[in-house]
């Protein structure tokens, strides 16, 4: 298996519900006070969920795994992670960013962006070119492959939120500044 092969995989069981259990709902979150019902290999039993789904964080990581898990639905066959993906919207839209402005822009620390600039570059999709104004500095531009890719990353991206924001009942972009309200409380 590939490098990004083996990646894409990795991210795609860290989105996934990592349990035998199937848990039941009617309706979606169990009404408050409700047990869920677990059917296990074993027995059948319940579990009281009461407390984790009245928690932002619980309900957040929840929200997550099921986007994360239809975005890989939607782009997981041109083995792309939403890692690279952000990486080369990022360097689209912002021509001679450096990976350092790349990683502090995604919040992730500096090393971490390493492998996912070197997985784009081994596939022809981004290059590292030397900084005119900075020899020490190394900007992430895409190559045509990379941005034919994120082209149709972009329309199969577009897809997904449809069916994302489909699921919400108030307004999408209340629901994203309240998001980021969130993020941004430090």
């Amino acid at each position: 298996m590939t490098g990004i092969s083996q990646q894409v995989e990795n991210e795609m069981k860290e989105a996934k519900v990592k349990s035998t259990a199937t848990i039941s709902r009617q309706g979606g979150r169990s009404p408050k006070g409700k047990k869920v019902e677990v059917k296990d290999a074993l027995e059948d039993i319940e579990i009281d969920m009461q407390y984790l789904e009245g928690t932002i964080g619980y309900a957040i990581r929840r929200a997550q795994i099921a986007v994360f898990s239809d975005l890989y639905r939607t782009i997981g066959e041109l083995a792309i992670t939403p890692t690279q993906f952000s990486v080369l919207s990022l360097a689209s839209d912002n021509a001679g960013l450096t990976q350092a402005q790349i990683a502090a822009a995604l919040g992730v620390e500096r090393p971490r962006i390493v492998p996912v600039i070197d997985a784009l570059e081994e596939r022809g999709l981004a290059a590292r070119i030397t900084s005119e104004t900075d020899r020490r500095a190394r900007e992430i531009h895409l190559t045509r492959e990379g941005t034919a890719l994120l082209k149709d990353l972009k329309r199969r991206f577009a897809q997904h939120q449809a069916r994302m924001v489909s699921r919400l009942k108030g307004s999408p972009e209340k629901f994203l500044e309240e998001l980021w309200n969130l993020a941004d409380s430090d």
